[in-house]
């Protein structure tokens, strides 16, 4: 007992490491992870996830902070209970190349099946997590995309689960899924009204340019009468 409390930091930051990869099949790192025991409280920093393969370099998904309340009495060398993880103003890059965005490629994992990993070790597979709630909120994004001419920032809402329980395996499907999926949906959306509010913007300069050419036309025209008229008067004379 006393070996797993010595050593919770770096067992805790590699356990996520390990089975988010696993899950997301796209790098996950974490800076570091601070356990304070004396009062169940945890903070996770640095928490990052990587742009599948065929997309940029940067990072798919970033937190700067996680803060995660345990159940002190509940908690044991076999059991972790966790009564919250909080995130706050995560930042989220949603990025589309060949017509398909790298959240649903990701996606494509949990629907097909692919992120069952392989199992870990007996230690982390005998461990049972139980958390009563995760709340993202705030969560910003970037959207790049070819139909738009540069990155556009959004706001994708909060994401909120409750009551999940497993192995940290299943509980990193259990959390990634959804929260992939929503945030997928929101940032679809609004890469759609951000292409529909270009469009329309377009439309509308396109218009105001036709308006200033029929202007110009019915000036020309109001000129050429008009040189017309003084040239009438000349052959009268």
């Amino acid at each position: 007992m006393f070996l797993l409390f010595s050593n919770l930091n770096k067992i805790v930051e590699t356990g996520i490491e390990t089975a988010g990869s696993s899950a997301l099949g796209s790098r996950v790192e974490v800076g570091s992870v601070a356990i304070d025991l004396t009062s169940g409280a945890a903070s996770i920093y640095n928490f990052s996830v990587a742009n599948p393969t065929g997309y940029s370099n940067a990072e798919m998904i970033s937190f700067d902070e996680l803060s995660v309340a345990i159940d002190l009495q509940n908690t044991n060398s076999q059991n972790v209970h966790v009564t919250s993880i909080v995130a706050r103003s995560p930042h989220v890059l949603y990025e589309t190349s060949g017509g398909v965005a790298n959240l649903d490629k990701v996606s494509e994992r949990f629907d097909d099946g692919s992120s069952a990993a392989e199992p870990q070790g007996a230690d982390s597979a005998n461990i049972n997590i139980v958390i009563d709630s995760v709340l993202i909120e705030n969560i910003q994004g970037t959207l790049m995309s070819d139909r738009l001419p540069s990155a556009v920032e959004v706001s994708l809402g909060d994401v909120r689960l409750n009551n999940l329980e497993g192995d940290p395996e299943e509980l990193a499907q259990q959390i990634m899924a959804p929260v992939i999926s929503q945030i997928g949906t929101a940032a679809a959306q609004a890469l759609a009204q951000s292409i529909t509010e270009l469009l329309e913007n377009a439309e509308a300069i396109n218009e105001q340019v036709q308006d200033a050419r029929d202007q110009i036309d019915d000036v020309t025209n109001q000129a050429s009468e008009a040189l017309e008229s003084v040239g009438n008067l000349f052959k009268r004379d």
